[in-house]
Parts: C-alpha cells; sequence; structure tokens
C-alpha cells in the first residue's frame, strides 16, 4: 500500500480486569505487520494489574475509577480521545492476527467503504464443547457471510472515526451491558448512505471460556431478546448474517420437530394410531433440518471429531429454537403494549 495513501489508525481495547487475556491481546497488537500510530485502553473500573500491562505495551490507558459502565461507553471515550482517522476496536480477550489489520484497510479503501470487520479463526483457546461451539458457530457464519455487510462487529472492527464520531458512537442508553451495540451502529451507519465490508480472511483468535449457561444467556438475553427488538422496531436493515430467511426457516422446522415429539407422546395417549405417521413427518423434518444444516454440521464434524460435533450439533438444535421463541415474544409484548418501541 503506498505511504501517501496510508491513514492513520488508533487501535482501541475496552478492558475491565483483563489480566488472564491482555498480554496475548497486546503482544499480538505489537506484533502486527503494520503498526498502529495509538493505542489506546480504557480500563473501566478494573482493579488488577490491567492498566500497567497496558501502559507497559506502550498504550494510553484511559480510566473510569466508578463502577464498570460497559465495552461501548469505554470505546465511545477512547474514540473521543483519538487523533487518527481510523479506530480499530480490539476485544481485551481477543487476539489479532499479524495482517488484519492491512487487509480490512485495503478492503475499505478498495471498496468505498467506511468500516469493516473480521473473523474469529477456527481454532479458538478453549477446547471446551460449549465454547468450540460459540466461537466456530461465530467463525462459521462470518465465513459464509455476504461482504456487503448491514451490520457492524466491535470484537475486531474498523471504522472511520468522523463516521463513527457522526453517528454518535455506541448507543450506551440503548445497551447498558455488552449486547448487540455493535449491530446496532452498523445498522445507523448503513443508513446513513455509508457501506461496511466483512473481510474474512482478517482473523483473530477468541481466548474467551463459553460454558453452557454463558452460551445460552448471552445467545438470549445479549443477543436474540434486544436483536428481536431492533427488527420489530424496524430497526435494521435488510436480512444479514444470521438473520437470514434460510435461518429462519431452519428455525421453523425445528419448532415443527419439538412440535412432532410432543405430538407423538399425545397420539401415543390419545390416538395411538396416529403415532407412525406423526413419527414420520418427525423423521422427515429432521431429515430436512439437517441436510439444510449440512455445511455448518459438517464443518463441526471435520473441526470437532463425530461424538463431540454431537453436542455442538444439539446446541445449535437448541439455538434455532430459543432464538425464534424470543422473538415472538417481543412480538407479543409489542402488541399487547407491554413494552414501547425503541
Amino acid at each position: 500500500m503506498a505511504e501517501a495513501s496510508r491513514p492513520t489508525v488508533a487501535v482501541i481495547i475496552p478492558a475491565y480486569n483483563a489480566v488472564a487475556t491482555l498480554p496475548g491481546c497486546l503482544d499480538a497488537i505489537n506484533a502486527m505487520s503494520w503498526k498502529a500510530d495509538e493505542l489506546i485502553l480504557f480500563s473501566d473500573g478494573s482493579t488488577d494489574e490491567t492498566d500497567d500491562m497496558a501502559r507497559a505495551a506502550g498504550a494510553r490507558v484511559i480510566r473510569n475509577d466508578g463502577k464498570p459502565k460497559g465495552p461501548g461507553h469505554g470505546r465511545n471515550e477512547a474514540a473521543k480521545a483519538a487523533t487518527s482517522d481510523l479506530l480499530l476496536f480490539v476485544d481485551a480477550d481477543v487476539v489479532i492476527s499479524p495482517t488484519a489489520l492491512e487487509q480490512l484497510v485495503a478492503d475499505m479503501q478498495a471498496n468505498g467503504a467506511k468500516a469493516a470487520f473480521g473473523s474469529y479463526d477456527d481454532a479458538p483457546w478453549s477446547q471446551r464443547v460449549t465454547s468450540l461451539y460459540a466461537n466456530l458457530r461465530h467463525h462459521f457464519v462470518h465465513q459464509q457471510g455476504k461482504r456487503e455487510a448491514k451490520t457492524f462487529w466491535s470484537g475486531l472492527g474498523l471504522i472511520d472515526r468522523k463516521v463513527f464520531l457522526d453517528a454518535g458512537g455506541f448507543d450506551v442508553e440503548m445497551f447498558k451491558h455488552p449486547s448487540i451495540e455493535d449491530i446496532e451502529l452498523g445498522a445507523r451507519v448503513v443508513a446513513a448512505g455509508h457501506r461496511i465490508r466483512l473481510v474474512p480472511e482478517a482473523l483473530c483468535k477468541h481466548w474467551k471460556d463459553w460454558s453452557l449457561w454463558r452460551v445460552w444467556h448471552t445467545d438470549v438475553v445479549r443477543r436474540a431478546l434486544p436483536w428481536s427488538r431492533l427488527i420489530v422496531d424496524g430497526k435494521t436493515g435488510e436480512a444479514d448474517l444470521n438473520i437470514s430467511h434460510v435461518e429462519r426457516f431452519k428455525s421453523l422446522l425445528a419448532l415443527l420437530i419439538v412440535a412432532g415429539l410432543f405430538g407423538i407422546g399425545l397420539a401415543a395417549l390419545v390416538v395411538p394410531a396416529l403415532v407412525q405417521p406423526v413419527a414420520i413427518a418427525c423423521a422427515l423434518l429432521a431429515l430436512l433440518y439437517m441436510w439444510l444444516n449440512r455445511a455448518f454440521f459438517g464443518f463441526l464434524a471435520r473441526r470437532l471429531g463425530f461424538f463431540r460435533s454431537l453436542g455442538a450439533m444439539a446446541m445449535h438444535f437448541c439455538y434455532h429454537i430459543y432464538a425464534p421463541l424470543t422473538y415472538v415474544w417481543v412480538v407479543v409484548q409489542t402488541r399487547l403494549g407491554l413494552r414501547r418501541p425503541g
């Protein structure tokens, strides 16, 4: 890339008591083939050695000495303090690949975009099945997604600083906790007439260890619930990533399979003659569900082996059940006047 066309970049890391993962994050940033012009860490009420680690790595530390206000607030404050042309948001539990920044900038410049984001790699740090599923699902979705994106991702996301500030940054009133504030920001950036690019070759490794409860809580409370509210309130653009029409049909199939299993039990008690046809219908639905998910399930099998992939597939089936039920719950709440559109 010609030196004259090279924009300046500020790397921004929101962190709270991040000593377990921050060294790897900082080392990777300092090892990038394209060095950042600024490195800013927002310490969100940290009480451990997070600040000292960041300073030792050459970062400028901005502190919130009170109760944590969330990564959205931290990114906003760091963006205001930055002076570079572009802002690269990196989570404190992410290890960026050496060429990711170059790839993001090159794609943005080649396509006249104002933002770009990358993807987790397919080798997460934690080998717990729940962690593997959560991270590999994210990787697969981003690897298969359209390059012309309608959303944004702040785990490894690059954005024009002026566009970010003009948009008002992350909405910390709507999202007081880590959630889909990046997705909502992306929708506003696109609505303002700017392009966002998904750059799947710009990779990073995730160091987060996911328990089953954390996966389900994050999926429902931090993602499906607020995302459903945005959809119902008409604040998202066209279908993108894992809210596509195909994904919705998979969810419908999963719900019909569950309904069919209940139907088999009910038929056995009331009309035994219906057990066989209901079971056949349920089996056909299951085969169709497996077929539509064959690419992802095959990917899981190759990465995890047969037995561990079965657990991950079961988690994905559950995902296709609780995600649409959350959406239905939001629709019902809205129609009954139990919530006000945001």
